[in-house]
């Protein structure tokens, strides 16, 4: 079902449905988002609720196309998390998962890596997901501007061509 829903029309950035969510300390990065996404016509809600269960529901319920979450972690490595399991992967979240990433390694100091993961918010929600777990807090929000552009470049990609060829 994901990869139909996912390749049923070609999609641009203002047909999106966003969720934005944090996880503590990171609200300035995840407001910068918010608001570079809505200049470029994106449906955008935020939620800096501190349990993922909550911010999952809420994503739900605004029937969001895409959640992207983000969340620091000291003395960690940057990764982008999607859901994945032994027997299942969502696609939609890897391919943005990988989008997310190879932005990011293209204009930013940060170098994530990719990990399916079973997280709350990336299990309990209906759409492709992705979390983005920063390492330290102050670096990204020191560099936030560029982990706005380069998410919102990956954004933007994905929802042109949702799946690689």
């Amino acid at each position: 079902r994901e990869l139909e829903a996912l390749t049923a029309a070609a999609r641009s950035l203002a047909d999106l449905r966003i969720v934005v969510g944090q996880f503590g300390g990171l609200s300035g990065l995840s407001r910068q988002l918010v608001q570079a996404l809505r200049h470029r016509s994106a449906t955008v809600i935020a939620s800096d609720e501190p349990d993922a269960s909550a911010q999952a529901e809420a994503a739900n319920r605004f029937a969001a196309t895409v959640y992207v979450g983000f969340e620091a972690q000291a003395d960690t490595e940057p990764i982008v998390h999607y859901y994945a399991v032994p027997q299942f992967e969502s696609v939609g979240g890897r391919e943005l998962a990988t989008r997310v990433a190879d932005c990011c390694r293209m204009s930013t100091a940060f170098r994530p890596g990719i990990r399916g993961m079973r997280l709350p918010v990336l299990r309990e929600t209906r759409m492709p997901a992705v979390l983005f777990t920063v390492g330290d807090a102050q670096p990204a929000l020191d560099g936030s501007l560029d982990i706005v552009s380069a998410v919102i470049d990956a954004l933007e990609l994905w929802a042109s061509a949702p799946i690689s060829e």
